[in-house]
C-alpha cells in the first residue's frame, strides 16, 4: 500500500487512522480530475481505475472520490459493463496482510458491481479492518438502502452486519468523526429495522436496534453540547459569549460584537467548517438583507476554494429561504387584495423559479448523497409540480423503501399516474396508501383517499368512488371538493 494513506490524524484516541496525507490529497485530485475526464467520455473502466489509484493516495474522500466512483460504476453497470469474474478478484485480493492494500482492492471490486450486496458489505468490513471510518460514513447508508432492497437473509447474518456497523460509528466516534458517526448509527439503526421486519421475534433484531439508537442519542448529545459546554471550560470569558450566541434575539450592539468576534475565530481557524457555519449563523440571524447576502458570498468563496459541499449546501439552504421568504409577502398581500391580477402573476413568477431553484438545489445534492431516499423524494415532488412526471415516478418508487417519506411518496406516485392519465395503476398505488396509512382522520390520509376517490371515478368504478367520497366528508365536510363530486355521481344514478 502507498505511504501516502498511512498517515495517523495526530490526537486521535484509537491512533493508527487511515487518513491521506497533504500529498496524497494533491495527487489524488489530480488522479480524480483525469478519471472525470474519462467519465465524460463514457470509458467507464479506466475512469474507475482512476478514481480507485486516487482513493489509494486519499482513502477518506467521499465526496471527490468515493461519492463519484460509485457514480461511475453505476454508468458502466447500466451500460452493460460485466462484473468482476474470478479472474479479477484473484488479482486484487482483500485478504492480505496490508489493510490498506486490502481496501483499495475492495473499491476496485466494488467498481465492478456496485449494486452486489456483497460487495457493499465487504467495504464495510475492510473500512473497519484498514480504521477508515470516512469509507462507514459512505458505506453504511449504501448498505442499509441494499438490505432494504435484498431477499430476507438469515438472522446470523442481519446480526454481523449490525455489529459491524455498531462497531464503525463507535469508531468514528472515538476519531472525532462527529457526523460519520451519526450516519452511521442512522444507518445502523434502520438495518436493525429491516433485520425486525424479517425476523420480528429476533431478541437480537430488537437488542440491535435499542443498541444503535442508544449510541445516536449519546453521539448527538456530545455533538450539540461539546462547543458549549467543553470547548469553553478553559476560558471563562468565552462563556458568556456562547451563552449569548446561543440566544435567538440580543441586543443589536452585542449581536455586532458576536458577529465580529465569530469572524476572528474563523479567520483563525479557516479550515474548521463549523467556524465559518457560526459566522453564518449570526450573520442571517437577524434577517437583515445585506448580511445574508454577505453571508452567501462567504460560503461561496469558501466552496470554491475548498470543494466541501457543506458550505455549498448551507448557500443553498440560504438562497432558497430568501426565496420563500419573497414568496410569502406576494402571498400575504395577495389574500388581503385577492382580484389584484398583477399580485397573481408575481406568485406565479416566485412559485416557477422557487421550482427550477429546488430542482436545481436536490440534483446536486444527490450527486454528492446518492443514496438519500428522502432527496429523492423531494427532488421528486418539484418534479411533480413541474409536471415531469415520467422523472418523477421512478424516484418515488425507489423513496417508498424510506419509511420517513413512504404514505407522502405513494400519494405522489399516484397523483403521477393520475395525471399520466394511467389511472388503474394510480388506484392500485393509493389504494395501498390508504390502507396503510397510520390515522384515519391525518389530512394526508383524506389527501390520499381523494385522489383515490378521483382515480375510481376516472376508472368508471362510480360505486366504489362514492364510498371513498362518503368516507372523506364523514370527517371533514369541506375537504377539497369531495361533497360537490359525490353529489354530482350521486344525481347521475
Amino acid at each position: 500500500m502507498t505511504d501516502a494513506i498511512q498517515g495517523i490524524t495526530e490526537g486521535d484516541p484509537a491512533g493508527g487512522r487511515l487518513v491521506g496525507s497533504a500529498k496524497g490529497i494533491e495527487t489524488a485530485r489530480k488522479l480524480f480530475a483525469h478519471a472525470k475526464k474519462a467519465e465524460d467520455t463514457r470509458n467507464y473502466d479506466y475512469a474507475i481505475e482512476l478514481y480507485v489509484q486516487g482513493l489509494a493516495h486519499w482513502p477518506d474522500a467521499i465526496d471527490e472520490g468515493l461519492k463519484k466512483l460509485r457514480v461511475v460504476a453505476t454508468a458502466r453497470k447500466m451500460a452493460g459493463g460485466k462484473s468482476s469474474g474470478f479472474m479479477v478478484r484473484r488479482k486484487f485480493p482483500t485478504n492480505g496482510k496490508d489493510a490498506g492494500t486490502n481496501l483499495n482492492n475492495g473499491l476496485r471490486l466494488f467498481g465492478f458491481d456496485p449494486a452486489d450486496l456483497g460487495a457493499i458489505e465487504q467495504l464495510l468490513d475492510l473500512g473497519l479492518k484498514a480504521k477508515c471510518d470516512r469509507i462507514g460514513q459512505w458505506i453504511c447508508p449504501i448498505l442499509t438502502e441494499a438490505l432494504s432492497r435484498a431477499k430476507k437473509l438469515s438472522s446470523s447474518h442481519y446480526e454481523t452486519i449490525c455489529n459491524r456497523m455498531l462497531d464503525m460509528g463507535r469508531m468514528a466516534r472515538d476519531f472525532g468523526n462527529h457526523d460519520g458517526s451519526m450516519e452511521i448509527f442512522r444507518a445502523n439503526v434502520a438495518s436493525a429495522q429491516i433485520w425486525r421486519r424479517h425476523h420480528p421475534d429476533s431478541s437480537e433484531a430488537h437488542r440491535a436496534e435499542s443498541s444503535a439508537s442508544g449510541e445516536l442519542t449519546i453521539v448527538k448529545g456530545n455533538f450539540d453540547t461539546a462547543e458549549k459546554f467543553t470547548d469553553s471550560l478553559n476560558d471563562p470569558g468565552k462563556q458568556r459569549d456562547i451563552h449569548d450566541s446561543q440566544k435567538s434575539v440580543t441586543p443589536i450592539d452585542r449581536h455586532q460584537q458576536l458577529i465580529e468576534l465569530a469572524r476572528r475565530d474563523w479567520a483563525e481557524n479557516p479550515t474548521i467548517a463549523n467556524k465559518l457555519i457560526k459566522l453564518v449563523e449570526l450573520l442571517t440571524r437577524s434577517g437583515d438583507d445585506a448580511r445574508e447576502k454577505e453571508a452567501i458570498k462567504l460560503l461561496d468563496d469558501e466552496y470554491a476554494s475548498s470543494n466541501n459541499y457543506v458550505y455549498r449546501r448551507t448557500a443553498d439552504d440560504l438562497r432558497v429561504r430568501r426565496m420563500r421568504r419573497d414568496r410569502a409577502v406576494v402571498e400575504r398581500d395577495l389574500k388581503k387584495s385577492p382580484n389584484d391580477e398583477e399580485l397573481k402573476e408575481q406568485l406565479l413568477a416566485h412559485d416557477r423559479k422557487l421550482i427550477d431553484v429546488e430542482t436545481r438545489v436536490y440534483r446536486d445534492r444527490l450527486v454528492h448523497y446518492p443514496t438519500d431516499l428522502k432527496l429523492k423524494f423531494e427532488l421528486a415532488v418539484r418534479l411533480f409540480r413541474a409536471a415531469q412526471y415520467d422523472e418523477a415516478i421512478p424516484l418515488l418508487q425507489q423513496a417508498r423503501s424510506d419509511g420517513r417519506v413512504r404514505s407522502h411518496a405513494r400519494l405522489f406516485l399516484g397523483r403521477c399516474f393520475f395525471q399520466k392519465r394511467f389511472f388503474d395503476q394510480a388506484v392500485d398505488v393509493l389504494r395501498q396508501a390508504a390502507e396503510e396509512a397510520p390515522s384515519r382522520t391525518d389530512p394526508l390520509y383524506l389527501d390520499i383517499s381523494y385522489w383515490l376517490a378521483r382515480g375510481l371515478e376516472s376508472s368508471n368504478a362510480a360505486d366504489e368512488a362514492k364510498k371513498v367520497y362518503g368516507e372523506i366528508i364523514q370527517v371533514d365536510y369541506n375537504f377539497r371538493d369531495a361533497r360537490q363530486r359525490l353529489e354530482r355521481l350521486v344525481e347521475s344514478d
